[in-house]
């Protein structure tokens, strides 16, 4: 949309694009991007891609990380982006091999390529990540982890580009049940 309103062209992105999960963008040095879970053909192979605007076209999608989490459903759990620093941030969960997981992993060249993938939860995640990238090059995630019945925590960690992260700090008390929502920072 331009500075006056008026739209520009829509383009279809990816016509594979899971309907329910969120998708997030940021905007990198070298332009935007855009995050979201994928879906294939057979089988049904649900992981976070990315796609960039790059030279005035949107780039094929490409995936994050090959978490490879085949389910038959969608898991309303879309990912995160965000710049931090020199550095791009995409946080997401899965449930690869029946382990549910949150993870996130750093790329220094716009979303171009990631490095390899950090899993960041306490053991018992429900995902609904959300992060938000520090100056320094770190990035702060939030996410919601089970606790136990219904009852969960929107927990918080700092984690830095080589995979290091300070102790998962819970923010507050939360259920763990889809209409307790995404937490927001």
């Amino acid at each position: 949309v331009s500075t006056d309103g008026t739209p520009g062209p829509e383009v279809l992105l990816d016509g594979r694009i899971c309907d329910c999960c969120q998708t997030d963008a940021a905007v990198t040095p070298s332009g935007p991007v855009l995050v979201y879970r994928d879906r294939t053909q057979d089988p049904e192979i649900r992981d976070i891609y990315i796609t960039r605007f790059v030279d005035g076209a949107w780039t094929e999608g490409a995936a994050v990380h090959d978490d490879n989490w085949n389910i038959l459903g969608c898991p309303v759990n879309g990912p995160s982006v965000a710049v931090a620093g020199e550095n791009l941030a995409v946080a997401w969960f899965t449930g690869a091999g029946d382990e549910p997981r949150v993870k996130v992993a750093f790329s220094d060249d716009d979303g171009a390529s990631f490095g390899p993938a950090t899993v960041i939860d306490g053991g018992n995640p429900a995902g609904r990540v959300e992060v938000v990238g520090l100056q320094d090059g770190t990035a702060l995630v939030a996410w919601l982890e089970r606790t136990g019945g219904e009852d969960a925590e929107v927990r918080v960690r700092q984690v830095r580009k080589d995979g290091t992260m300070s102790e998962g700090v819970s923010l507050t008390t939360s259920s763990s049940s889809r209409a307790s929502g995404f937490p927001q920072m």
